[in-house]
């Protein structure tokens, strides 16, 4: 478990650390690969390192508690099934957790990705591109 974390941080660090060329424009595909990479590839891609660093740390907390739940449920020794039926039934909701995280955080890089140029083009002065229209009439 802890060389898999590791793993991930080392993984996260390198992506993080790769510059982003500023004029270029976010394309939704690109960001629904890093996000389908690990849980807030998307977000970082996006120029979103909070919102990646709350998502990658809402699934390594999950899934945390679904590992630890999980190894409770394996290892009861006891008589009361309703205490083994309670460590599943956390187990199972941590392990969804892990999944509406992740699906969250790819859904929203992709959102993102095509709202980037949004505040661009609102920002864009339409009466001075209607002015040099009719200048050149």
């Amino acid at each position: 478990m802890i060389q898999k974390s590791l793993t991930l941080l080392l993984f996260t660090a390198i992506i993080i650390a790769q510059e982003v060329d500023s004029v270029e424009a976010k394309t939704p595909g690109q960001a629904a690969k890093r996000a389908m990479m690990f849980p807030g590839g998307g977000q970082f891609y996006n120029g979103q390192p909070i919102k990646g660093s709350l998502l990658i740390g809402a699934v390594l907390a999950a899934g945390f508690l679904y590992t630890d739940y999980a190894i409770k449920y394996k290892n009861y020794d006891g008589n009361d099934a309703a205490e083994k039926a309670t460590y599943l039934k956390l187990r199972n909701k941590y392990g969804w957790w892990v999944g509406f995280v992740y699906i969250y955080g790819l859904l929203d890089a992709i959102v993102e990705a095509h709202l980037h140029p949004f505040n661009e083009i609102m920002s864009e002065d339409l009466t001075q591109s209607k002015q040099e229209g009719q200048q050149k009439k």
